[in-house]
């Protein structure tokens, strides 16, 4: 169908005019004179020359998909995005796009420094299309979304690059435009607001709506996408799955200087590795057989009340940072406001895009516990962290749990705390799988294989 689709472009490609080393200063068009004058052969006296930063492309996407654009840095990427966003004009080529479109390509883009973020949060929603009054009628949830407290009635230039993302995403809902193309944006903010955002953006697409991203985050692209396309020297090196996407951008990356997979940088924070201390993070002395409190945040919190978490506490202490494939101790202080007969607790974790990653849950081990009015109790536990290093978004809660599925929350606590794991990656993947009865032993000969088969084969 001629209108199935969301974006479409033909034959697009984007050229710059780069000035050659020196030609830009007056000694080089001195000597470009001088050249030209002597009528000195095979010299180049152009000032010039061309760069192709994405060459012809043709590339169509559908309705209600999800695409990450992935590459090497130069590869060409925000160029695609912003030609998209006709931010730039095209060398060649055309792009159509079905529907209306809102883009978060710089940070801080539509924003007046001198104006408030209130003041911004109207501009920027003008530009994108908002008349006044749907701003006003949206305005509460804005600013819930981005979260900066009072910092909006101060001017957008005293903001950090993390408040004026949460701003500009913040408006970005409001509009909930039909292509949404967002460049590297979810990478700035604490793990909280990507959380937020990843979810923002989930149910947006599950909502039909299209999302077409740049991303160097991998766990942000397998999250969100399902499509992958790798962008390699202006050209299109993959257009696949997300996964098949994300193992030729690694494929690339290897091969170009930086390495084979047992030289690759370690994430940022897993830089306490490199002290030399086998990748082990050395708790404090002091309060290592302590239970310390976790600072909790409980703005998210759902649940009728019942039973409160009152407090979680660790031994050793993990907020702050702690040794990925550790062991800690979990606390959680409760009390009853009324009798439960029957609840479940879970702990666990999941990642800055919103992902379940794990943890403990009575339900499936059939540990299931009751509690009467008045009464202050504790569940304790050990929990091994064996995770990839990065930061994790803590879950704690009571609940109800009629099935896997489906349940009740008493006192659910969302995103309560961050944690960051140091240390090297110890396994492939996000969390590692036990395995047993390994062998490496001899096989039978190449000729009693083939005699095998042959005899099965008759």
């Amino acid at each position: 169908m001629s209108g199935d689709f969301a974006i479409r472009l033909e034959n697009l490609s984007k050229t710059y005019r780069i000035p050659r080393r020196g030609r830009g200063t007056f000694r080089g068009a001195a000597a470009v004179a001088l050249d030209a004058l002597m009528g000195r052969s095979g010299v180049k006296h152009s000032m010039f020359h061309d760069f192709p930063a994405l060459h012809p492309l043709d590339l169509t996407i559908g309705r209600g998909e999800a695409v990450a654009v992935i590459g090497r840095n130069g590869s060409g990427k925000s160029t695609l995005l912003q030609l998209i966003a006709k931010t730039l004009q095209p060398t060649t080529g055309s792009v159509r796009v079905n529907g209306t479109l809102s883009a978060l390509l710089e940070l801080g883009s539509g924003f007046n420094p001198e104006f408030t973020g209130i003041e911004n949060i109207y501009l920027n929603g003008a530009i994108m299309g908002l008349s006044r009054e749907r701003i006003d009628a949206k305005l509460d949830e804005i600013l819930e979304f981005g979260d900066i407290g009072g910092f909006v009635e101060q001017p957008v230039r005293t903001y950090s690059s993390g408040m004026r993302m949460r701003l500009a995403f913040a408006v970005i809902t409001a509009v909930d435009p039909e292509v949404l193309i967002v460049d590297e944006a979810l990478s700035v903010g604490d793990a909280f607001f990507q959380s937020r955002c990843a979810q923002w953006l989930g149910e947006y697409v599950e909502r039909g709506k299209t999302f077409l991203c740049v991303s160097h985050d991998m766990f942000m692209v397998q999250r969100l996408c399902r499509r992958g396309i790798v962008l390699n020297e202006g050209r299109v090196a993959c257009d696949d799955t997300v996964a098949e996407a994300i193992n030729t951008y690694y494929r690339l990356h290897w091969s170009g200087g930086s390495g084979g997979p047992a030289g690759k940088a370690l994430p940022a924070t897993t830089a306490v590795a490199a002290r030399g201390d086998g990748g082990k993070l050395r708790c404090a002395e002091a309060g290592h057989n302590d239970w310390t409190p976790l600072e909790l945040s409980t703005k998210h919190r759902t649940g009728d009340g019942r039973v409160k978490i009152e407090r979680i506490l660790t031994k050793p202490a993990i907020q702050g940072g702690f040794g990925a494939g550790e062991w800690i101790a979990v606390q959680v202080e409760i009390f009853a406001r009324e009798t439960v007969d029957v609840f479940d607790f879970g702990f666990g974790f999941r990642d800055r895009t919103g992902q379940l990653i794990g943890g403990y849950h009575s339900f499936y081990t059939d540990e299931s516990f009751a509690i009467a009015a008045g009464e202050r109790r504790k569940v304790t536990f050990r929990l091994k962290l064996d995770l990839v290093p990065q930061t994790y978004l803590l879950i704690a809660g009571i609940a109800i749990n009629n099935s896997h599925n489906q349940w009740v929350d008493i006192d659910c606590l969302w995103d309560c705390a961050s944690v960051t794991l140091y240390g090297p990656d110890t396994y492939w993947g996000l969390t590692t799988l036990p395995a047993g009865d390994i062998r490496y032993e001899p096989s039978a000969s190449p000729a009693a294989v083939s005699s095998t088969i042959s005899n099965h084969g008759t």
